[in-house]
C-alpha cells in the first residue's frame, strides 16, 4: 500500500501519476474509489487524458462511497480482490478514520490479493500509518521547448517515506506523450539525466509492496521488476538522516538499482 499526497493545485498531477503507475496489467480493471464533494476540486476526470497515460479508459471503474467510512470500507473490500488491477482511493482532507488500523487492514489485503493499493491524500497532513511508500507531488514549472513553445508537462515527486528502506529523494517529472513516458530527473542529488521511464509512466513505487525499491509500478505481486534507469547518483539518505551508501561513479540523474535500495 502506498500514499500519494498533493495540494489541491497538484491534485490531478497526483491522479494522472497513481493512473499511470497501475496500468500496467492491461487484463485487469483499475478501481477508484470517491465521495461526493462539497467543493468542486480543480480537476475532472478526462477519458482523453487517461487514454493518454496509457490507460484505457474503459478498465477504469469508480465507486461513489456515500461517505468516508464507507469509503475506506469500498477500499477494503476491492483490496481483498485479486481480480483487480490496482485500488486507487481518492480522499480530501484530514479523514479521521484513516488510521494505523484502518490503513493495516489494507495492507494485509493488498499483500494477500497482491492487488497494489494508492491511497491519495489531498490538503492532508502526513500521518502515522502501515503504508509502504509515501509520495509528496509537487508542481514543477515547465521547460519551453524551441521558438517558445509550451514545454511538456512537469511535476516534482518526493519520495517523503519509504518502510524499511531510505527516502528523501525526489525526481522531476516530465511528461513525453509521443513516446509514452516520463523523463525522470533526479533533482536532489544530481543534474539532468536525460532518462526517459517507458513504456508505462512513473514506475514509482514498491513492487507489490514489497522491500525493494526504484522507479517501477505500483505493481502486482509478480516478479517482473523492469528498471526504469539502471544507474543513479546522489547519496541516498535514510529517514533517520543516516548515509544509505555513497553512489559516486554512477551516472548522474539516474534512479538508484533496486538492490541498492533493498532495506
Amino acid at each position: 500500500m502506498h500514499e500519494i499526497h498533493a495540494d489541491a493545485a497538484t491534485f490531478a498531477a497526483a491522479m494522472a501519476f497513481a493512473l499511470a503507475a497501475t496500468g500496467r496489467d492491461e487484463t485487469k480493471p483499475i478501481l477508484l474509489a470517491r465521495c461526493p464533494r462539497r467543493a468542486a476540486l480543480p480537476m475532472q476526470l478526462y477519458a482523453e487524458g487517461i487514454a493518454g497515460l496509457g490507460v484505457d479508459p474503459a478498465r477504469l471503474l469508480i465507486v461513489e462511497a456515500r461517505d468516508d467510512p464507507a469509503l475506506l470500507q469500498a477500499g477494503l473490500d476491492a483490496a481483498r480482490c485479486s481480480g483487480l488491477a490496482a485500488v486507487v482511493l481518492e480522499t480530501w482532507g484530514a479523514l479521521p478514520r484513516y488510521d494505523l488500523t484502518a490503513s493495516r487492514r489494507l495492507v494485509l489485503a493488498a499483500e494477500k490479493s497482491g492487488a497494489p493499493v494508492i491511497v491519495l491524500r489531498g490538503k492532508a497532513a502526513p500521518r502515522s500509518s502501515a503504508a509502504h511508500s509515501r509520495w509528496i507531488v509537487r508542481s514543477a514549472p515547465s521547460v519551453p521547448l524551441p521558438a517558445d513553445a509550451p514545454g511538456l508537462p512537469a511535476c516534482e515527486v518526493e519520495l517523503s517515506r519509504q518502510r524499511g528502506g531510505p527516502a528523501g529523494m525526489r525526481w522531476r517529472l516530465e511528461w513525453d506523450e509521443v513516446n509514452g513516458g516520463f523523463h525522470a530527473e533526479r533533482v536532489d542529488a544530481a543534474p539532468l539525466s536525460g532518462a526517459v521511464v517507458s513504456p508505462v509512466p512513473v514506475r514509482a513505487g514498491l513492487q507489490g509492496g514489497g522491500a525493494r525499491m526504484v522507479l517501477h509500478a505500483f505493481g502486482s505481486g509478480g516478479t517482473d521488476r523492469q528498471c526504469a534507469a539502471a544507474d543513479g547518483s546522489g547519496r541516498a539518505r535514510r529517514p533517520d538522516g543516516s548515509d544509505s551508501g555513497h553512489d559516486a561513479g554512477r551516472r548522474a540523474g539516474a534512479l538508484p538499482r533496486s538492490e541498492e535500495l533493498a532495506a
